[in-house]
């Protein structure tokens, strides 16, 4: 089936949060996701995924970076075949940085609608918006 890279990123991004639909924190989670792509784009695809990856397990910061890492690691993607993030972002070159980052940001934005529209909280209040 033929796909366009958008549906692609969407599809992933999908996947990814519906395994992490049973997040026992699932605010903390959406909150991350919303925090993301801002980061990135403040900081850098470094400096924000060496931030999420020294938080560890709490709040869901292991978790995104986990789903930033799958995507960016996939076939056709700027670290294809990398097992780890961290290493690929520090032994790519400048070209393949930034296309990295470029593509982290756009696949974010569905990590981001997706975790507001799939992880419903542990609070009644869910009124945020994509």
């Amino acid at each position: 089936m033929m796909q366009t890279v958008q549906q692609e990123r969407a599809r992933h991004a999908l996947e990814q949060i519906r395994k992490l639909e049973a997040y026992p924190d699932k605010d903390k989670l959406k909150a991350r996701a919303s925090e993301l792509p801002f980061m990135i784009h403040a900081n850098g695809l470094g400096a924000t995924a060496a931030f999420f990856r020294s938080k560890g397990d709490k709040d869901g910061y292991q978790q995104l970076y986990q789903v930033l890492q799958s995507w960016l690691s996939t076939s056709k993607r700027p670290f294809e075949k990398q097992d780890d993030l961290m290493d690929a972002i520090t032994q790519s070159d400048m070209t393949t940085y930034r296309l990295a980052q470029a593509e982290a940001m756009v696949y974010l934005d569905w990590v981001k609608k997706f975790a507001l529209a799939y992880l419903s909280g542990s609070k009644a209040s869910n009124k945020e918006t994509a």
